[in-house]
Formats: structure tokens, sequence, C-alpha cells
């Protein structure tokens, strides 16, 4: 056939592609848009810090061991994991030094040290595959061999190994891979962003919004509290990467020009910040009223109106919004959570009502039945056993309760607040049960209790095997936001004169170990109001708090977590201007008159003047950035009163007021304390407190009844002994 003969079909094939082109292929902005609304990798970074190890950790001894806990998502894949360890060691002494470090009892890296002084940091892979329980495991092990030969005892080690609390582990997830609202929490970064509204909330907001916020610092991080941005706010676009199909569109042109701080010009580039997933307009927690639904439709509204001239763009888009999971269909029915998508970004999104809810499901004791991606929670209170008076530490977890002691070793647990203090008892002692094998030296181990590093009690053990108790009792003083019992078993070495290696030997925490509750006392001071206010107490704040939410929502959560105020009992009562707040129950109120309260600190225009009972205990003017915190009673219901005395910084840390009954406070947390209560003493154990109580209650009354009934049994022996000689008498 002609070659003339196949231009024509040629032809006509060629036309075909032309025309069918533009329907197969994407266009450059289209093609930008549905790569965005893909999976995307997250990123989270914890360090010791943000887990409540605050200071360094000092190894010393010939072999120490020491394990750190850190959290990662049951049922969710993550990769590129790995631990940037940040440590010191300093030599006093010649030593065959070394250090191992180990991630779930598999040793990652090991190291001699030779010199004086120097950096032990290291940074090491994590093979996801041995992570188990939602928990991976940093075991550190600093082993010092001296070259004296040391037979006779175990003597301090002057070489030491400071674990540094910027020590961090870091890892990734794909988006699409949190599947559960159980995991989609503890994948939270260490400071989350909530996303809400406005400035001005609604009342249902608002106080769904400081529950999550106390949730949040119950659970070891800070919450940051912003609004959804709105044109004329400045944002922050510091790394960011946008897609150059994009770039040159108005919406992201002016995002996209490389200026550190941005202002908003207009709502569709408030729909690009969205779709970019950034953190100022998407979070990692929403709660989604009405307002804040409608505010991101119209964002994306006025972003889809710039795209409506590109067809391919504008489908795209179309398919892009339709995956928001956070802006579905069906809205927010009342109470419900739902593990949504924002601009691509995990994000869990609450309902205006939900925030009690929520706080109570995230809890420990249910947040695993959050199996689901949606969940609408009715009630979610904290369990209660039939008998509350009755705790045992051993169901939170902690380090191996079974460790072999050579010299010392150590068994810990830490307990949420929320956890001792619930139903409005309060720690009152404590009984750790020991089960401890015996060794070949003679000398009885010790065990000692700690809470929060103050010392308990001590005993030696028998060592026999056999379950052994140690009774304390535990001060209110001691009791913090988060509180750490441990358990420390110390041993004497055997070497047999040099023969023998010294070996190490078993020891066991049983799970009868129990901790027991008191009844809540009003005694005046902070400490005797926790158990109250964690149970159905009230918190007052101003009307006009609500219209400066994002300033105020974070003092709201930093002081009621710091009086241990439920988030999941309290009611939030919102107090109009100029009226007094009339307590029904035990309370706390912030920047609002208590009516029948008599406080002791007056505080205006930076001028703070404490009362005493006849002059003034503090008379200080020019503080601006400080507040003051106190015990009080109104209409016969005890309470905590919060003053500031000027623009009060936001608190960084999340603390408890465990003692006194006055706090001033900065930005640091409490810098000063007082206690005018008359139970300022009231930690000292009373008469009535210790073993032999029992027996004195009885002796208060038994030594007399005793004396009476010897001395009448002495009298029947002298009138039996006389009757007995005056018959022998007649007989004669």
């Amino acid at each position: 056939m002609s070659p003339h003969h196949h231009l024509p079909r040629t032809l006509s094939l060629i036309l075909g592609i032309g025309l069918l082109a533009p329907a197969a292929m994407a266009g450059p902005v289209g093609d930008a848009i549905q790569r965005l609304q893909g999976e995307t990798w997250v990123t989270r970074s914890f360090s010791l810090a943000d887990l409540g190890i605050t200071r360094t950790v000092l190894m010393t001894g010939f072999d120490v061991k020491q394990e750190f806990y850190l959290p990662v998502p049951r049922n969710v894949p993550i990769a590129e994991a790995g631990i940037d360890f940040r440590g010191r060691y300093y030599k006093a002494e010649e030593a065959r030094s070394s250090m191992l470090l180990s991630i779930n009892g598999r040793p990652g890296y090991t190291m001699r040290v030779d010199g004086n002084e120097g950096d032990a940091s290291q940074a090491l892979k994590v093979d996801v595959r041995t992570i188990t329980d939602g928990f991976l495991r940093l075991g550190v092990n600093w082993v010092n061999k001296s070259t004296e030969q040391i037979c006779a005892y175990e003597r301090p080690s002057n070489n030491v190994l400071a674990v540094e609390p910027d020590t961090r582990f870091t890892y990734r997830f794909t988006s699409g891979a949190l599947a559960s609202l159980a995991d989609a929490w503890i994948a939270l970064p260490a400071r989350p962003t909530l996303i809400v509204s406005g400035k001005k909330l609604s009342k249902g907001a608002y106080d769904s919004a400081w529950r999550m916020g106390v949730a949040m610092d119950q659970a070891g991080r800070v919450t940051n509290v912003r609004s959804f941005p709105a044109v004329g706010d400045t944002v922050d676009t510091q790394g960011w990467q946008i897609p150059s199909a994009l770039a040159g569109l108005p919406a992201f042109s002016g995002l996209a020009a490389g200026q550190p701080r941005y202002q908003i010009r207009d709502a569709a580039e408030i729909g690009a910040l969205v779709m970019l997933g950034a953190g100022s307009a998407t979070g990692d927690l929403a709660i989604m009223d009405g307002a804040l639904r409608q505010q991101i439709n119209a964002a994306l509204d006025a972003l889809g109106a710039q795209l409506g001239g590109d067809a391919d763009a504008a489908r795209a888009f179309a398919d892009w919004r339709g995956r928001q999971t956070a802006l579905a269909t069906d809205g927010m029915p009342s109470h419900m959570v739902r593990l949504a998508t924002l601009g691509a970004r995990p994000v869990i999104v609450m309902a205006e009502d939900a925030g009690a809810q929520a706080a109570g499901a995230f809890a420990d004791a249910w947040r695993n039945v959050l199996i689901g991606r949606n969940a609408v929670i009715d009630k979610a209170d904290p369990a209660e056993a039939d008998s509350r008076t009755v705790m045992h530490p051993t169901q939170w977890g902690g380090t191996n309760p079974n460790f072999d002691v050579l010299s010392k070793g150590d068994w810990t647990v830490s307990m949420p607040l929320a956890a001792v203090a619930a139903d409005g008892r309060l720690p009152h002692d404590l009984s750790v049960d020991l089960a401890v094998a015996p060794s070949a030296g003679q000398s009885r181990p010790v065990a000692t209790v700690y809470w929060n590093d103050t010392l308990l009690g001590a005993t030696r053990l028998r060592a026999d095997g056999h379950p052994e108790r140690i009774d304390a009792r535990v001060p209110s003083y001691a009791i913090g936001l988060n509180n750490v019992l441990r358990v420390a078993v110390q041993r004497q070495p055997y070497y047999n004169g040099c023969n023998e290696a010294p070996q190490a030997y078993p020891v066991q925490v049983l799970r009868t170990t129990a901790i027991r509750t008191g009844e809540p006392a009003p005694d005046g001071t902070f400490v005797g109001l926790l158990p109250l206010l964690a149970n159905k107490p009230q918190l007052a704040v101003p009307e006009a708090w609500l219209a400066d939410a994002t300033a105020t929502l974070p003092r709201v959560i930093r002081i009621a977590t710091a009086a241990g105020v439920s988030p999941v009992r309290a009611e939030l009562v919102v107090q109009a201007q100029g009226q007094g707040f009339s307590p029904a129950r035990p309370f706390l109120a912030l920047q609002v008159p208590v009516d029948g309260a008599k406080v002791k600190v007056d505080v205006k225009d930076g001028h703070l003047r404490i009362a005493g009972k006849q002059a003034p205990w503090l008379d200080v003017s020019g503080l601006q950035q400080a507040s003051a915190v106190e015990v009080v009673s109104g209409k016969g219901q005890p309470g905590v009163v919060y003053q500031a005395l000027g623009n009060q910084p936001v608190i960084d840390k999340p603390f408890v007021l465990n003692r006194g009954d006055l706090a001033v406070l900065s930005a640091e947390g409490p810098v000063a304390w007082s206690d005018s209560s008359i139970a300022a003493h009231s930690d000292a154990p009373s008469a009535d407190d210790g073993v032999f109580a029992e027996w004195r209650r009885h002796l208060t009354w038994g030594v007399p009844v005793l004396a009476f009934a010897l001395l009448a049994l002495l009298l029947l022996f002298i009138v039996a002994h006389r009757l007995n000689k005056r018959k022998k008498h007649d007989k004669s």
C-alpha cells in the first residue's frame, strides 16, 4: 500500500490522541492538588523532658542500669525511628569504664570510656519490629571495673554518667496508618495544637476546650490553644514547601514569597493554609462548633472560586475537598469524637459539647476501648471499684516487678494525680509487698520506699523467699501532678575472700502492693481540697474571658490542673460582670468575686498586698507579671481563688498546688508559698496512726480495769489464806 494511503489514518490517530490528552493528563495545578490529597508523613519527636524527666539522671556505681520508657502507638507501623541519646561522662578514678545502650533489651551501642571527661552522646537506630505493648525501652548500663582488689565491700564510685533530659526519640508514620482514636491520642505531639473557631467562643466550645487542655496536661502534654486564622492575622511560613504549580495562584503566591512572617490578605489564602496542612489552620485537635465549620467552609469556597477557571483544577479540588472528613456532611452529632482528616493531616475532632466525655474516654482506664475512628460518648467517668479505699499501683504498669539485685535495684511506677485522687479521696498510706530470695551473704538486704523522691520508710528484710511488707504513710506535701513510687532494694555483695564472683539474686514486687486512700479533709490547705476538686467541683470564670478565649484558656487550663479540678465532673459557671459567685459545691474561681469569702490577697494595678492577722504580711507594688492563688471559704463551701496582678503570661509547665494555703505565681509556676492554716503541721503522724494505735485505745480503759482485777484477786487470795489458816487452827 502506498505511504500516501497511510497518511490520513496517521493524521486522524494523532488528532485523536491530541483530543484525548487533556482528559487523560491533568494540568499542572490539578496534578499538584492531587498530590496534596494523598497520605502524608507525620513526624513525632519526644524528649525525656517532655515525658516528665526534667533533671539530669546521674548514674554512679560499678554496675548501674536504668531504663526509660518511650511511648509509641500500639497498632501503627512506624518508620525511621531513632534515639538521639545525650549524655556526658566524668571519671575521677582509674577504672575500666564502659557504657552500653540497649533498645528493647537488645544491644544498640557500646563504648569504652578512657578519658577523664567527655561526650557520650550517640544516635541510635531503632528496629521497629522489637516494639511491643506501646512502649520502646531505652536501657543505659554504666559499668566501672576498678583496678583495685576490693572484696570486703562494694564502695561507691566517683565515675559518673549523666543522662541529659534532651535525649530525644523520633519516629515517623503515614497519616493513613492511624485507624483508631486510641492510637491517634498516643501519637499526638509533645505540644499539640488545639484549634478553636476564634477569640470569642460560645460557652459550650469554651467548656470543651478547657477540659481537653486539662486532660492533655494530665497526660503529660502541654496544649497550645490557637484560633482558626482570620484575615489580618500573621502566620509563620518557615519550613513550608509549596508546589511550584500552585505558587503562581493568587491564594498561594503571597505564602510562597519566602517571608518568615506573612499577614493574611483574604479568605482564599486561609483556604490555601488548610490545603497545605499548615498547623495554624489544621492543628492536632479541634472543637468543631458551628462557627469553626462555617469558617473553614468559607475559606475553601473562596479558594475554589479562584480555581473555577481551570476545569481540571476545579475537579481535583472538588475531589480533595470531599476527602476532608473533618467537614463531613453529617456534621458532628452531640458528644461525638472523630479521627478525621483536615488538609491531609490527622486531627481529633470533637463536637462542641463533647469535652467532658472525651476527657474521660481518653483517660488510661478507657482509652483502648476507642478502637474505631468515630465514637459517640454519652458518658465516660473514672471506673469505680466496690471499694476505692484501696488501689494497687502495679495496675499502672511501671518497670519490671521481677528484677535481680547485685548491690542495688529499683522498681518504679508513675501514677497521675487524677488516678490516685479519684472519687474525692487522697492517698493516706501504702503497703509494699516484696518477695526477696536469699543470697550467699550473711547481711540482710534493705528495702527503701520513696514517693516523688520523698523517703517514706525502710526496713531490713528476712530475704527467705516469702512475702514481706513495708508499711508507710504518704504525706500530703509529697503528692504531685505525676506521682512516682520507687522501691529500692540494696544487698551486700558476697565475695568469699575474692574466691567467688558476686552474683545477683531475684526480687519481686508483688501485686498485693496497695495504696490506701482517706476521706477528704478540707483543712484549709490546697492539699485538703485536692480530692474535693477532683470529685464534682464548680469552675467559675468571668463572662469577659469567653470573648478572649485564646488568651484566657491557657490560664484556666494551667490553674485547673494545679488545683486538681476534674475535667470530667466539673461544672463550668460563667459569671456576668459585676456579679458575685455563690458556690454550691467546692470550687475554683478565677478573677471572680466569691460571695462571703474573706481573701487575704488584694491585687490591683500591679500592687500585691497579703493581709496578716494584725498587720500585712507583704505589701509590694510594680508587679505586672505575677498572680496569686489562695484557699478560701464562701457560702459554707471550700474553694480556691485565683487573682492576676497584670498581664499574666502563660505558665510554661503544669504543676500542682501541694502545700500551704497561698501561693504567688510567675510564668515559671509557684515562686512563693505560705501556710496560715491550722493544718500547717498536720503531716506529722497523729496518735491514732501506727502499729500500736489500737493497743493504745484499749489501754486507756484497760489499765484501770486490769489493776482493779489484780487487786480483787489479791484480796481473794488473802481471804482464802486466812480461812485456810483458821480451819487448821480449829482442827488443832
